[in-house]
């Protein structure tokens, strides 16, 4: 009963909500990333830039997208709600990459989460939306070298409730139950993306200046990295052994493709600004840095296969300094079934958690269904010295693709000893999320 009435006040904020957000975009997303002919299992910052493809050695990020853009949507319905929205637009964004190499796309996410038991005084449930813009303009595009630039802009807010209310830390979690607002208030607008790609050596060698994403080189999953369509908590959306894997800050990035299998990727960024900060806190001279080592095979539905290596090391403003190891696989078969999993260990110092680790299994085509998803996995976290308990959670989630431009569905977590709660405490999670695809 309590999930029938998440899904119908999911599905009325929907209604309420999304005309407003319809009509304030003008542009759809095309390609990749947020085509509403399209699937889509990319995160939105991921938006590649309209250049030709190499015609020897790709990036592994330039791969998985060229193979995810001959995928369709494959919407339960043939009609669309938005239709008379998104066709007109996904028309003009397609003669705008044709005409300026601008590639343009929105999405808009509400979740609607009821926790059954919190601490007294705690509201038992939030909902919430998040706005995610992103583009890319291709600068320049010649035989040897190219550049682009990438964007991406974010809008949370908390429906009918304070934008300083978050269930996930009222709970006493670590593993941020909710990604999609991630640890403190909602954040109105934020410019979380803004970077210059330069690539070199026919696009072997990739380089990244300016507000960058780590996860976007470091930690990358298909199967378990996007909380806008698939595991919403934060160790199945990045590995939370490494700090600043989800932060947003100034820093710079390279990628090097040594084979058709093998790559090396790098990140530095700021640890004191943000995502609502600009650059300036780079002069503080506290970084992290890591380096990952990965191999892959095969390409998205068709058996990809995924091996990763890092290693991270930081500075800090009030967690001193710290290092770590992380590791994490995926191995996609043919009949869609997704084994997958993380883990990773850090000092007790530069970070708050010591240890994480994740184990779960989706599948990208159930029922033959390729625009669907479903997905779990059990995870484990320990936290640092100032973590109360170790904490676990279960969860699993179905993805509807409805429509070309709805995606749908309920979500379902078990949080077992938050790990900042003065109490040990078991909470069940019903959730019912909805995708706008623009």
């Amino acid at each position: 009963m309590k999930m029938t009435k998440l899904v119908l006040g999911t599905v009325l904020v929907a209604v309420v909500e999304a005309p407003a957000v319809l009509a304030a975009q003008s542009t759809a997303s095309s390609g990749i990333t947020g085509d509403s002919t399209r699937t889509s299992q990319m995160e939105p910052h991921a938006m590649p830039p309209v250049l030709k493809m190499s015609p020897g050695l790709m990036q592994e990020l330039d791969t998985v997208e060229a193979a995810l853009a001959y995928v369709p949507a494959d919407p339960l319905l043939k009609g669309d709600l938005f239709g008379f929205i998104t066709r007109p637009s996904d028309k003009g964004v397609s003669w705008l990459e044709k005409a300026a190499r601008l590639r343009l796309g929105a999405t808009y996410t509400i979740i609607n989460q009821y926790a059954t038991d919190t601490p007294l005084g705690v509201r038992h449930n939030q909902a919430s939306g998040r706005l995610d813009f992103n583009g890319n303009l291709a600068v320049y595009d010649r035989e040897s070298t190219s550049a682009s630039i990438g964007l991406l802009i974010r809008s949370g807010t908390n429906i009918e409730i304070s934008q300083q209310f978050n269930l996930s830390d009222k709970m006493g979690s670590g593993v941020f139950l909710n990604s999609l607002q991630g640890g403190g208030e909602q954040r109105p607008i934020t410019l979380n993306i803004f970077y210059l790609r330069q690539d070199f050596l026919r696009k072997r060698l990739s380089i990244y200046v300016g507000k960058v994403h780590p996860n976007q080189h470091i930690g990358l999953s298909l199967y378990n990295g996007d909380e806008t369509t698939q595991f919403l908590n934060g160790v199945d959306s990045g590995n939370l052994t490494v700090p600043y894997l989800g932060a947003f800050a100034g820093g710079a990035a390279v990628e090097y493709q040594f084979t058709s299998h093998l790559y090396l990727h790098s990140v530095a960024v700021d640890t004191v600004g943000g995502a609502q900060d600009g650059i300036a806190t780079l002069v503080d001279k506290k970084y992290f840095e890591a380096t990952e080592l990965g191999w892959f095979k095969g390409k998205p539905g068709s058996g990809f296969q995924s091996l990763r290596l890092a290693f991270w090391h930081d500075d800090t403003k009030d967690l001193g300094s710290g290092h770590g190891v992380a590791f994490g696989f995926d191995r996609e078969y043919r009949n869609g079934l997704t084994p997958f999993g993380r883990v990773g260990f850090a000092t007790d110092t530069g970070g708050l958690i010591k240890g994480a680790g994740s184990l779960g299994i989706t599948n990208i085509k159930p029922f033959g269904r390729r625009g669907d998803m479903f997905g779990a996995a059990m995870n484990y976290m320990e936290p640092n010295h100032t973590g109360r308990h170790h904490e676990s959670l279960f969860e699993t989630f179905y993805r509807l693709r409805l429509t070309n431009s709805i995606e749908m569905g309920p979500d379902l977590q078990v949080s077992i000893h938050p790990t900042y709660s003065v109490k040990p405490y078991t909470s069940v999670l019903p959730s019912a999320r909805m995708r706008f695809i623009f």
